[in-house]
């Protein structure tokens, strides 16, 4: 898919509030007490879940989301453009050793953007924060390289892509429309372990951190499987099962 064409402009410090949104101390229970980022979804072209049961477009989220989906339009700000906001907001975090979850909404889908947010995380890390970690839809455009040393698992939604992904270098996050069970199982020549934050009430990622080293995944030939979730969890999974027909 092509991706919108924003005509870009130099960086205003205003765009940092309009444009992307950092938080310092996120209050959202899955994740824990870690900082957090928010992007606007309009170009994540690459998310078949996109109008179909993303979990960023219903909740909480949503309300962030859809104001910085307005903010994008309306400022015709390009990918690089919100990643340059959003490492602004990144640099003025207080690195406390906490972990920094990369996109509670949004994505890079460029190797610019996704390098330019990749050195605000490593730039924080270096003062003082924990692991920073995302996903990504963007694993067929932008290389594992780009995001340097930060955890980023590909985000598919079938097994066949989860092997192509594997190929290119990366470990892999599946979405699935139900857990049959809490313990992990192989398929494709991949461990799938269950989302500990989804199958335990006393696990977050910020307690878990399986995510937060991709390195390690993909060396055991692990992924990571999460449940389709989110109030429109029945769409989405209506959604991911469609992807594998």
């Amino acid at each position: 898919m092509k991706l919108p064409t924003l005509q870009p402009r130099p960086i205003r410090a205003s765009d940092a509030e309009r444009i992307a949104h950092v938080v310092q101390w996120s209050e959202n229970e899955k994740i824990g007490r870690v900082s957090t980022t928010y992007l606007s979804t309009v170009s994540c072209v690459d998310c078949p879940l996109k109008g179909s049961g993303c979990y960023a477009e219903h909740g909480m989220v949503a309300l962030h989301k859809r104001k910085l989906d307005a903010a994008v339009r309306a400022r015709k700000a390009s990918p690089v453009r919100q990643a340059q906001a959003e490492a602004e907001g990144i640099d003025a975090l207080k690195a406390r050793g906490q972990g920094l979850r990369l996109h509670t909404s949004g994505d890079c889908p460029t190797t610019e953007s996704a390098r330019i947010v990749a050195d605000a995380a490593q730039r924080f890390m270096s003062r003082g924060g924990g692991k920073a970690w995302s996903y990504t839809h963007a694993w067929r455009r932008v290389s594992r390289k780009a995001w340097g040393a930060v955890s980023v698992l590909a985000s598919v939604e079938t097994l066949d892509d989860a092997v192509r992904a594997m190929r290119r270098g990366w470990a892999t996050a599946r979405v699935v429309p139900t857990f049959t069970s809490d313990k992990a199982w192989i398929e494709g020549g991949i461990r799938w372990i269950p989302c500990p934050a989804q199958t335990r009430d006393d696990v977050t990622c910020d307690s878990c951190r399986l995510c937060w080293d991709d390195t390690k995944l993909r060396a055991i030939g692990a992924g990571v499987a999460f449940e389709a979730h989110g109030s429109s969890k029945r769409k989405a999974a209506a959604a991911v099962t469609a992807c594998a027909e």
